[in-house]
């Protein structure tokens, strides 16, 4: 009987220290599976992409394009059309690179605040206009990198952000209050609430591991309870 009764108390407290954060969970898994992941990623908000054809005209070779931007040779260069022009984004071989123009060989990057805006509306598919554009030196928990970055904001929806990065050009996150909304839930589901991608943090493990401590003190008390437990006889 003494190991039961240890077994009931390490139960209640198990239930009591995973209590909370079960219904977190619960409540966490229930947003995330109502709300659409389409509309939390802004899918809807983003203009449908424009495929404008390139010719050979007047376009330079990726190396010649990249001498003439002052960059080593490219170990890789992706071309396409960016802002209805032909580029080259390329790489280099120390790991950097930038956009360029493949007619001129003129380097677009970084990125200046008048380019942003442009990035931004050609990006946008919504109702709204912009209300804000700042330079942003390390970008918050929101955008999930470290920056630089160009943030422009919509006034529809309220404050609807896009996060540009200027060394590429290319918009890192669209960010939404349906998506930050969701982003709260998220944190308090894995249980990181710092960088929030994190599925081992030191919290989820010792909650899961006490819910697991939780459910099988249980399983040992219903065993004792129904199978071990001495039956009353009948007295006729």
């Amino acid at each position: 009987m003494n190991f039961f009764a240890i077994l009931t108390r390490i139960h209640k407290w198990a239930g009591l220290f995973v209590g909370l954060q079960v219904i977190l969970w619960t409540t966490g898994g229930l947003v995330m599976s109502i709300l659409p992941i389409e509309k939390v990623r802004s899918e809807h908000l983003i203009a449908a992409p424009v495929h404008d054809a390139i010719t050979n005209t007047d376009i330079l070779s990726p190396v010649a394009a990249a001498r003439i931007a002052g960059l080593d040779a490219p170990v890789s260069a992706l071309l396409h059309t960016w802002l209805g022009r032909p580029v080259y984004s390329v790489e280099v071989h120390e790991g950097a690179g930038g956009l360029i123009d493949a007619r001129s060989g003129a380097l677009l990057t970084p990125v200046d605040q008048d380019t942003a805006r442009k990035i931004a509306l050609s990006d946008y598919g919504g109702t709204g206009t912009i209300s804000d554009i700042a330079w942003v030196k390390k970008g918050p928990v929101e955008v999930r990198f470290e920056g630089p970055f160009w943030r422009v904001t919509f006034d529809q929806p309220k404050n609807y952000r896009l996060w540009i990065d200027p060394d590429t050009a290319q918009v890192r996150a669209h960010r939404s209050g349906m998506w930050r909304f969701y982003d709260f839930f998220w944190m308090l589901h894995i249980m990181d609430y710092g960088s929030r991608d994190n599925f081992n943090s030191p919290w989820l493990i010792a909650f899961a591991g006490s819910a697991l401590l939780f459910a099988l003190t249980g399983a040992g008390l219903l065993w004792h309870r129904f199978l071990l437990r001495p039956r009353r006889k009948i007295v006729k």
